[in-house]
This record gives C-alpha cells, structure tokens and sequence, in this order.
C-alpha cells in the first residue's frame, strides 16, 4: 500500500514540467525592481544636466545686453522650456534671476530678482535679511560690481514610485555681465507684488 503513493512522490519530483515558470516567477520581482531603478534614475540624470545647461545658458543670455528689462527678461526665460523638454516645466518648475552688488560696507546686496517660466513655487537660497545676498564663500565682490545668479527648480515626479519619493531639484549658475552693470530691471516698479526693503539699503 506503501509503494504507490512513494512512486507518485518520485515522479512529482523528476517531473521538471513548469520549472522555468517558477523560476521566473521568484525572478520577475527582481527584474521590476532593476528596471523601473534604471528608468528612474535615467531621467534623473537626464534632468539634472538640462536643469544645469538650463542655469547656465539663462546667465548668459541675461549677461548679454548692457540693460535689461521685464519684458526681454520674460522672454529670455521662454528658451528654458525649450532646454527642458521632453520634461513639463511649466507646471513642475521655476527659473530665478537676482543681480547681486558688491558694497563698501554692507557686503553683496541684491539689486532685483525675478522669476519666471513656470509656476512652482519655490524661494531663491540668494535671498539674505533685509536685502542681503548670500553667496558662496568662494565668490567674491568688488564695489560696484555685479553679479548674476540664475537658480532653476524643478519638482521630479517618479513615473513609477516604487523607489523615489517627489522631491526638488535645484541647479545654480554665476555669471558676470559682459558689457552692463544690470544692477537696475527696466519695468520692475509696475509688477504687483514687489516685496520691500531692497530700496532701504544704502551701498555706501
């Protein structure tokens, strides 16, 4: 009575039908988690150079001219968008300019500061107390001289998540004017919403 159901378990166990299957089963989690890593942190690493090229092409289209104002500024930041695709910066990311002045005894003050070429939300790390510009402590100013810092943000959305949390990547450029000062933003006094205390400070 013994011997069938110990010949049943013998052939169950040579029978190697629907192993792959298994096999792939166990392995297919494994090659979701490898894949969707790859892709994820391909488009990272493709954002964060165009966020990078991005900063550093707006500085030098700015630095450019020997005035500048809201409107060329404006329109400055539309090759942003073009830099950004395929990605949708409108939506998910911001661009900000700050002229920064050397001073005699107040250190870099910022001059103006405008943002533009999406709609997120975000705060420029240039922005001091009243009026103080924070720079790196590698970057030096002169009285009188200016400096452009152009910063772009953008919100990253995993497409999967599975591995990623959203989060904000932020890129920074510093870039000296060619030819102006562009310590004054032509038009700046006719945008609503101008927060005080740049005018207070005296740079003498």
């Amino acid at each position: 009575m013994m011997a069938a159901p110990v010949r049943l378990f013998r052939k169950l166990w040579r029978d190697t039908r629907g192993i792959i299957a298994v096999e792939f089963a166990f392995i297919l989690p494994i090659l979701v988690v490898l894949f969707t890593g790859a892709a994820e942190f391909g488009r990272i690493l493709l954002l964060s150079q165009k966020l990078q090229n991005g900063a550093f092409i707006l500085a030098d289209l700015v630095g450019r001219d020997q005035s500048i104002s809201v409107t060329t500024l404006n329109d400055v930041f539309l090759a942003v968008d073009m830099i950004m695709e395929p990605f949708e910066f409108e939506d998910h990311g911001v661009a900000i300019v700050t002229s920064v002045s050397g001073t005699a005894t107040l250190g870099p003050i910022v001059n103006w500061q405008l943002s533009g070429a999406g709609d997120l939300s975000a705060t420029s790390v240039v922005n001091g107390l009243d009026g103080a510009a924070i720079l790196p402590e590698s970057l030096s100013l002169d009285t009188g001289e200016t400096l452009l810092v152009t910063e772009v943000y953008y919100e990253f959305q995993p497409l999967f998540g599975l591995l990623l949390e959203p989060y904000t990547i932020h890129r920074i450029a510093y870039h000296r004017p060619r030819l102006g000062i562009l310590d004054e933003l032509e038009g700046l006094d006719a945008l609503d919403g101008l927060t005080g205390g740049l005018e207070t400070l005296d740079p003498l």
